[in-house]
């Protein structure tokens, strides 16, 4: 057998493995592959379970925080009772209810409708919301399909993949409830909304028909009208009864804020009459002024306070709510008036207010029959003669409250219209007539007693200021009292049309006037502005100006107070009063409206103004700020100035007032105060070096001896004035002789420069009686 060549062997060899090494290759980049697409696909799992778990805890964090419906749940059905209320009252006397049922139905209406309008609001977020959660928890698909056999990696994603939908499950469940309760609640509410909307046209159809019908004559005139029968009971009365104490308990559940309201203002009222007592009891401090509702502990003051001014917290009252507030304001009159009054007059206020009481039930009363006629006629006769009885009885009881007597006279104006339209069958206009003389006139007393209780504590106020820094107490509290009066009765008679206007059922008309006349934009130019705005600048402005000129009243500060203390409260008053000034300049400014460029451009043209012709004034202004805050004098100094001597009586902003020896008042504008040269005697102290010149004839020839006895003389004098400082010796001097005429020049201190010539005076008239007995004598 032929033996292979060696070459040969290697050269085959060679060729095997070429043709094996691609399939070799091909085989081990598969295998690579195959790896590399598992461990992608496992990435791919892992990150979609990760965005599933994170949007799911997304949305179950945002579900806890949509609108939570269980209060609303809970809430609407009183809302759907109180809907079929307010229905069932509007229906239960056929065509026309009664006028304090339709004034009260439609406020109970403005409020539900303000209540479903804002639920409504929050289910259509809380729907949009919901909505958009579903639409974010479909983008997590199901699980996907995987082999039988699984290996730990695939079988760990399974199980994370079945979490991941079973959560999805429980949340799309959740959703799903959340989502058809808060449909069904948005049906609920837009049902009660509709019917919110009906009640409010039907109200406001029967309150205009109501308008058409009161002045119509709906009774037959009193002279032809035939007793009625009596009318059998309504069996559904009862549930009358009930629905309306529901619309009653609906109000004051939701108008809560105007009794907290209240109790702060009596708060307020009680906390500062009864500081100023106790401080006037700490201090020693006899009030001797006679007050006459004002007492130590003032508990029935403070009822009278709240219920009088309470009207003003309601712009759009209720007639339940005024006859509640004139009965508690009633009983604090009485209560005040048991205090103040004699016996005599107290008994005849009990009277009437039984009078006032029957008066009211008797109006309040539904009942149209014969009887209740002549009732009604009788009771409206006597308030005639009652008013006229307080017109002439009570005028000097009341002398401070002026504004009672147009009050009282439309008290007998109304009642006597009341009669005349009951006789002619006009009843409903007869009751509302009625209604609002004897509201008026129990809210009119009730404002005047308001006034002087506010000026007594403001008196009281100021007497106990005055007293805690050691002034006297007496002082002339008349023109003070005169001005704050006014500011009142201004205020208590905007307060007293409120009240009246709303019992004759004009006041909705008269506040949409001048709603409409205060609000309406009108344009002049380029700018836009109401006649609302541009009143209530000036007003912030007044009332600012008001503050400023008054508030060192408060703190006892009333202009004729000479003490250190009365000196250093005016320098911060000043600065206090400036503050007002600015504030409210600032409030002004904003409540006008206008837009900041605007107001850029009235400063611009203000300051070309003080260019031109209004340095003087600004100069003023500019330097009465620096003396505020520089204080080289204070209120109560003596200083000269430009000629010009007295007593600092007041630093304003642009200028200061003197007041002279003679008592005239010299204005000086603050910037003469700041340019000129200023000398203040009482900077530090009240002393003043004083002389006196005495022309003497010695009555001896020993002119040294003489000379010697009229200086022990004068010194004992001086030493014992009450006025001199004896801590620093007189000055003798013998200033010239003529003859035999010797003159004199004392020098000494005085403790006040204020008392310089009475304490001259009183020397001399000392230094001759002295002179006198020694057989010295003056020339």
């Amino acid at each position: 057998m032929p033996v292979p060549n060696l070459k040969t062997s290697w050269l085959s060899l060679l060729c095997w493995v070429l043709l094996l090494a691609p399939a070799a290759a091909q085989t081990t980049v598969t295998k690579e592959d195959t790896m590399a697409v598992d461990t992608t696909a496992t990435r791919d799992d892992s990150y979609r379970l990760e965005v599933g778990y994170t949007t799911l805890s997304s949305i179950s964090g945002q579900v806890r925080k949509v609108f939570d419906t269980r209060g609303l749940a809970e809430e609407l059905p009183d809302v759907v009772e109180n809907l079929k209320a307010i229905q069932y009252t509007l229906k239960q006397k056929g065509q026309v209810v009664d006028i304090k049922q339709l004034q009260m139905c439609q406020l109970m209406l403005s409020t539900i409708q303000d209540e479903l309008g804002e639920w409504r609001a929050e289910l259509a977020e809380a729907n949009q919301q919901l909505a958009a959660m579903q639409a974010r928890l479909k983008t997590i698909a199901p699980p996907p399909a995987r082999a039988a056999s699984l290996d730990a990696t695939a079988l760990a994603l399974a199980r994370s993949d079945s979490a991941l939908w079973a959560r999805r499950q429980r949340i799309a469940g959740l959703l799903e409830k959340r989502y058809l309760k808060v449909k069904q609640l948005q049906t609920q509410v837009a049902a009660s909304y509709i019917q919110g909307m009906e009640l409010q046209d039907e109200v406001g159809d029967q309150m205009r028909r109501y308008s058409r019908t009161s002045a119509k004559l709906n009774y037959p005139p009193l002279w032809d009208a035939a007793a009625t029968p009596p009318v059998p009971p309504d069996p559904k009365a009862r549930k009358a009864g009930q629905y309306r104490r529901e619309i009653i308990a609906f109000y004051f559940a939701h108008n809560w804020d105007n009794w907290a309201y209240m109790a702060l203002i009596g708060l307020v009222f009680y906390g500062w009459v009864t500081f100023n007592y106790r401080r006037a009891r700490a201090e020693g401090l006899v009030i001797t002024e006679p007050f006459r509702y004002l007492r130590p502990g003032p508990v029935a003051a403070t009822l009278v306070v709240m219920f009088s001014l309470a009207p003003a917290l309601e712009l759009h009252p209720p007639p339940i709510y005024l006859a509640l507030l004139q009965l508690l304001l009633l009983v604090a009159l009485t209560a005040v008036f048991a205090r103040s009054w004699p016996r005599r007059h107290f008994f005849g206020w009990l009277g009437l207010v039984a009078f006032f009481v029957w008066l009211s039930i008797t109006n309040a009363n539904a009942t149209t029959g014969l009887l209740a006629r002549w009732g009604l006629l009788g009771l409206n006769a006597l308030a005639v003669g009652i008013g006229v009885w307080l017109l002439w009885r009570l005028r000097q009881t009341l002398a401070k409250l002026r504004f009672l007597i147009p009050v009282t006279g439309l008290f007998i104006g109304l009642n006597a219209l009341a009669v005349f339209c009951n006789v002619v069958g006009r009843l409903s206009l007869a009751k509302m007539c009625s209604t609002a003389a004897i509201f008026g006139l129990t809210q009119g007393i009730g404002l005047a007693v308001f006034i002087e209780l506010f000026t007594e504590a403001f008196h009281l106020q100021i007497l106990c200021s005055r007293g805690a820094t050691g002034a006297a107490s007496a002082f002339d509290y008349d023109k003070i009292e005169a001005n704050l009066l006014r500011l009142l009765t201004v205020l208590a008679g905007a307060l007293w049309l409120v009240v009246f206007t709303s019992n004759l059922n004009i006041y909705s008309l008269i506040y949409g006037f001048f709603e409409r006349l205060l609000t309406t934009t009108h344009v002049l130019g380029s700018t836009e502005f109401t006649y609302g705005n541009i009143l209530l600048f000036f007003v912030i402005l007044y009332v600012s100006a008001l503050l400023q000129r008054y508030i060192g009243y408060f703190f006892g500060d009333v202009g004729n107070d000479d003490s250190v203390d009365a000196r250093q409260r005016g320098s911060w008053l000043v600065a206090l009063r400036l503050l007002l000034v600015l504030v409210g300049f600032a409030l002004a400014t904003a409540a006008t409206g206008l837009p900041l460029s605007k107001i850029a451009i009235v400063f611009g043209a203000l300051s070309v103004g003080i260019g031109l012709g209004l340095q003087s004034i600004v100069n003023n202004l500019v330097s009465g700020i620096i003396l505020i805050f520089e204080r080289p004098f204070h209120v109560g100094d003596y200083i000269e100035v430009a000629g010009k001597s007295g007593r600092v009586h007041d630093i304003g902003i642009r200028s200061s007032k003197l007041t002279s020896l003679t008592g005239s008042e010299i204005i000086v504008p603050n910037g003469d105060l700041l340019s000129n040269h200023v000398i203040n005697w009482t900077r530090t102290n009240d002393h003043i070096r004083t002389d006196l010149s005495l022309k003497m004839t010695p009555g001896t020839a020993d002119l040294q001896a003489s000379l010697q006895t009229a200086r022990e003389l004068i010194q004992e004098e001086i030493k014992t004035s009450p006025y001199t400082l004896h801590n620093l010796a007189p000055e003798i001097l013998l200033s010239s002789i003529n003859g035999q005429v010797y003159e004199l020049k004392v020098l000494f201190w005085i403790t006040n420069i204020r008392q310089e010539q009475l304490t001259k005076s009183e020397i001399l008239a000392g230094i001759y009686r002295r002179f006198t007995a020694e057989g010295l004598m003056l020339s």
